[in-house]
């Protein structure tokens, strides 16, 4: 499992012995409205909170009842939702605050996980959102906050970085790297099935696509999809570069909308992934200069291709190791 299921299964595990789990993702906002919309979404999916949620959300007077004609095709109730769109931005803080306050009245023992927090310094507002959520969780006793999120190098910002306003506000926990015990989960369901596959094979998998758990699992659905009976790493090698090349129009997309100067430094970095700023390099890829490969791998990093781990000492890790396998791909003279 990865980063969010993890979570889920935590937060079940904990709701089991009488804990309020609520896990909010907002991976897609862009505004302290989609936040809000994406808290109140998550708390009225769950049923334990869906009645004190209500009570606040009538006393609010900005928040406009909708009511789902639909049904729930899990629970068979009538769905319901917030519009939000007559709300000013003063109007959505106040009800941002309003809420967090109300977190209060939740339980004894509430836990408010946060999955890719790192997006809420992304909205402009001068770290007001990152100040009001320290401001309520200093305050609200009952209720404890988990913060998860997949770029390293913003996480490390917010919580380091004296001048933010979460700066050593939360204990870190550092995701621990997969060891042999996941290579020998896969090769126990290649076996249920009675395919026979090399170790070998799938920590080669693992290396070339940075333990990315579902990247590994889609390549192994894959193989037993095409009903392969003995897998080695060309078999692996093959159905990873099927896997990439599906991924082609996207990715051929991303490059588009990026600089020469970024495409090189991309290039460099996935084919590379090391030494980057030798003059050798610089020459090999066409970049001008030491200074103009840190300027299109900072821009890089803005943009989410890369993250921090590795950036400036000479070598860099993909967000999303497909993509440099990809960039690989299309690197390669023999490649049509």
């Amino acid at each position: 499992m990865g980063k969010t299921s993890f979570v889920l299964d935590l937060l079940h595990s904990l709701e089991k012995v009488g804990f309020n789990c609520l896990l909010v993702d907002i991976f897609n906002i862009t505004s302290h409205k989609d936040f809000l919309h994406q808290f109140l979404r998550a708390a009225q999916s769950k049923r334990s909170l869906r009645s004190k949620i209500t009570s606040w959300w009538k006393t609010f007077r900005g928040l406009v009842p909708q009511i789902y004609a639909d049904l729930d095709p899990f629970t068979g109730n009538h769905r319901f939702g917030f519009t939000l769109a007559q709300l000013e931005e003063e109007d959505v803080k106040t009800a941002i605050q309003d809420l967090f306050e109300h977190l209060s009245v939740m339980g004894e023992n509430v836990i408010i996980a946060l999955d890719e927090f790192q997006k809420i310094s992304e909205i402009d507002d001068n770290g007001w959102l990152e100040a009001t959520l320290r401001m309520h969780f200093q305050k609200l006793g009952n209720v404890s906050f988990l913060f998860t999120g997949s770029r390293k190098s913003l996480i490390s910002e917010m919580l380091n970085n004296p001048a933010r306003p979460l700066y050593r506000s939360c204990q870190t926990i550092e995701f621990p790297n997969f060891g042999d015990e996941f290579t020998d989960w896969v090769l126990s369901r290649f076996d249920s099935v009675g395919i026979s596959c090399e170790k070998k094979a799938i920590k080669h998998l693992r290396h070339l696509i940075q333990d990315t758990p579902n990247y590994v699992q889609m390549v192994c659905f894959h193989l037993v999809a095409q009903a392969r009976t003995r897998i080695g790493i060309a078999e692996v090698e093959e159905v990873l570069e099927m896997v990439a090349r599906q991924n082609a129009y996207a990715y051929q997309t991303l490059l588009n909308s990026l600089t020469f100067a970024q495409r090189r430094a991309l290039r460099l970095g996935a084919i590379e992934k090391q030494s980057l700023f030798q003059k050798e390099m610089l020459v090999k890829y066409e970049i001008s200069s030491s200074a103009a490969l840190h300027s299109s791998l900072k821009a890089l990093k803005h943009k989410g291709l890369l993250d921090e781990e590795g950036t400036g000492k000479g070598r860099v890790l993909f967000d999303d190791p497909l993509f440099a396998f990809w960039l690989n791909l299309i690197s390669s003279p023999n490649d049509g």
